[in-house]
């Protein structure tokens, strides 16, 4: 019985089909896993600017602003424009409430403080990416001061934080008023704020994002965020007596205590009541509501009646 192999050409067609074949599978394989590579670096990235996104929205939107009656620099919105394009980065600083940015465990978000947010390069100082600087709005205050030792701007005293990697770019616009609008009826969008006692009305936020290919283009990514306080900080009203102990309170002030409120006597409310007893700016000073005596308002014109206060301490 004869036994038939294969030839030589016959095994050499055989290898190179097995080759082709097998160099298929190999460009599929490392092609579906570079897609789903840089799949994961564009979720990842997104998820990065929607987590930044989300950080600085809720900060804007918690922003603070006193109902003293009137503007203040200190608590307004300033904007620092550096140009538009993807490497280029503005720097905003407002006054917030609350926890966002700072963090839940952050004494900070238990009263105002003040936020500074800017993109900043990789470098000696520390990764690239979203950057954030935050201190205690009195502190801050105290840098208005020219003879105070206080600078906010001082990274010893005030140390900056990374808050999110992979972001390379910010631009930040604002729309001043609600009837701000260009001819065609969309937003009037400016690069600069020069009412800067105030904060505006909206404000359109675009981070430009680290592509996933070095070759790649910057991937921005936008929001429009409306600020609540923005009527209350162009147009300045006084609130009442006991808003204005709950806005003392929010900034640290005299609390729940012993002190004369405005019943002339001792009572719950903390410190000196703006229309109380003790010296108030609009009752004509005294011991009561309008009693005589030294006051802002009042100079020394009389005794106030002639009887006890309506709250029935002594005068």
């Amino acid at each position: 019985m004869t036994r038939r192999g294969f030839t030589l050409i016959e095994l050499l067609v055989s290898v190179i089909i097995t080759a082709i074949m097998m160099t298929v599978c190999f460009i599929t394989f490392n092609t579906a896993i570079r897609c789903w590579s840089r799949s994961a670096a564009v979720a990842d990235t997104v998820r990065n600017a929607e987590y930044a996104l989300t950080q600085v929205i809720s900060g804007l939107r918690s922003a603070y602003y006193p109902t003293t009656g009137k503007q203040d620099y200190a608590y307004g919105f300033q904007l620092y424009d550096n140009g538009e394009d993807p490497e280029d980065s503005d720097t905003i600083q407002w006054v917030k409430l609350g926890t966002s940015i700072v963090g839940n465990r952050s004494q900070l978000s238990e009263t105002p403080h003040t936020v500074r947010v800017w993109v900043q390069k990789e470098g000696r100082d520390g990764p690239g990416g979203l950057w954030v600087k935050a201190g205690e709005l009195d502190l801050h205050l105290l840098a208005d001061d020219p003879d105070g030792e206080v600078d906010f701007n001082d990274d010893e005293q005030f140390e900056p934080y990374p808050l999110i990697e992979g972001i390379q770019g910010f631009d930040c616009k604002v729309q001043s008023k609600p009837d701000s609008v260009e001819s065609d009826g969309t937003p009037k969008w400016e690069d600069t704020w020069d009412t800067s006692n105030s904060i505006p009305y909206r404000v359109k936020l675009t981070f430009w994002m680290t592509p996933a290919k070095e070759t790649g283009e910057p991937v921005p990514i936008m929001r429009v965020v409306e600020i609540p306080l923005w009527d209350i900080s162009q147009n300045p009203v006084t609130v009442s007596s006991e808003e204005g102990k709950e806005e003392k309170d929010k900034k640290g002030g005299k609390s729940s205590g012993g002190g004369k409120s405005s019943g002339g006597g001792k009572s719950s409310g903390g410190g000196t009541a703006p229309t109380g007893g003790g010296r108030g700016p609009a009752g004509g000073g005294g011991r009561g509501p309008a009693g005589g005596g030294r006051g802002p308002a009042g100079g020394m014109p009389g005794m106030g009646g002639g009887g006890p206060p309506p709250g029935g301490g002594p005068m």
